[in-house]
């Protein structure tokens, strides 16, 4: 590979490194998400309990918190185009490992490598691509970003039940792990990808681990994604409950009204700031969780779906563009792995949560003690940031 030539905020959105980068987070969205839905349900075929799958499917994430803070180092320090490759290598082979093997202590090993590969390449991503969308539309460059990923979350868990359903819930796992694969393959073929880095070499010390700056914004982002692994580790399930059939379109749906959604947040939130997006955007996600465990029907599953999607659609993008404004672009890397360690917990905890309520709550109660629990934490997390947008005065 060529060697990084240093580089300037582009006067265009849609230049070619920016849509390279696109491609690949879009692929590994779409591996993510096409075993997400099934994979509590593919633990518990094998006989595990429905506690061990909550704490599998949540290994996932706290595994991405133990290594994001290193993420970080990596990504402002070494060449982001190998850190890519590697990291989409360890995802396809904790992937496959699931596919071939029974051994609920190998699903431990194998879950863990998919974590490191997701960390690493998460953080990295992010990071280069900040490089590549210019100054005054950096709210609309990283809310594309996140359209992206939203095309793996609205096709992948149909796709990945379709396959389990036609070929076993192996064969999801299997075709999941062509995906990073792919991406590998991709980033052999890219040149100068990567910002001009700093060759004189320098003791880490704590700021290049964790941005104080970046925190405050960890905590409403950790509570969507908390909200995520629920959603996602149980929703089938719930379904499964009520009798209702077809629910992996909520996930299609939900994506699609993100889609629509994002680009007139992203816009509103580069104009106004992110005070119009994130506290009506966490007051429509509250609101889809107290409804969401009451309802009955497939139409009300999917009516709470769009009520989320509108919600977290408009204020996730906005969280992050407003922690790149507050950090600066040039520590893009420790200030996404700070802002990402609140996503791997939340969507590290929150399975294991889900698990844990579930187990010792029968039936339809449980999950709507569940699914509850998640609204009100979405709300204590939007009365802290606004007490914290206000000492700030952050628009």
């Amino acid at each position: 590979m060529n060697q990084a030539t240093p580089l300037r905020a582009p006067e265009k959105l849609w230049n070619l490194s920016y849509i390279l980068v696109l491609i690949v987070s879009t692929l590994s969205s779409f591996s993510f998400y096409m075993v997400a839905t099934i994979m509590s349900k593919y633990l518990v075929s094998l006989g595990a309990t429905i506690a061990f799958a909550g704490f599998v499917v949540g290994l996932f994430s706290i595994t991405s918190l133990v290594c994001r803070p290193f993420c970080g180092v990596m990504a402002d320090r070494l060449n982001n185009i190998w850190l890519l490759i590697i990291s989409n290598a360890l995802m396809s082979v904790g992937l496959i490992g699931f596919a071939v093997s029974g051994s609920m202590p190998l699903m431990i090993l194998f879950r863990v490598l998919n974590g490191v590969g997701f960390s690493i390449s998460g953080t990295v991503q992010m990071a280069l691509i900040v490089h590549f969308i210019p100054r005054d539309r950096t709210g609309e460059g990283i809310g594309y970003m996140g359209i992206s990923q939203l095309i793996g979350s609205a096709c992948a868990p149909a796709l990945g039940l379709e396959i389990a359903d036609r070929m076993g819930m192996s064969a999801t796992f299997v075709a999941a792990s062509l995906l990073p694969l792919t991406a590998c393959v991709m980033l052999l073929f890219l040149r100068n990808l990567q910002p001009a880095r700093n060759s004189e070499k320098k003791r880490i010390t704590f700021s290049d681990i964790l941005d104080v700056k970046a925190l405050p914004f960890t905590i409403p982002y950790s509570t969507f994604s908390f909200t995520n692994g629920v959603i996602n580790g149980y929703l089938v399930m719930f379904a499964d409950l009520h009798g209702i059939a077809g629910v992996s379109v909520y996930f299609t749906l939900y994506a699609v009204a993100v889609f629509l959604v994002r680009p007139f947040s992203d816009k509103l939130m580069d104009r106004k700031g992110l005070r119009y997006t994130v506290f009506p955007g966490m007051l429509l996600c509250a609101a889809s969780l107290f409804l969401l465990g009451f309802s009955k029907a497939l139409w009300m599953i999917l009516a709470t779906g769009i009520l989320r999607a509108l919600g977290q659609g408009s204020a996730q993008p906005s969280l992050q563009a407003g922690y790149i404004n507050r950090v600066g672009r040039d520590r893009s890397g420790v200030a996404t792995s700070t802002y990402f360690l609140g996503g791997d917990i939340g969507q590290g905890i929150g399975p294991m949560v889900g698990g844990f309520l579930l187990a010792r709550i029968a039936g339809l109660a449980g999950y709507q003690v569940l699914f509850c629990f998640c609204g009100v934490l979405m709300l204590a997390a939007m009365v802290y940031f606004f007490f914290y947008c206000k000492k700030e005065d952050i628009r």
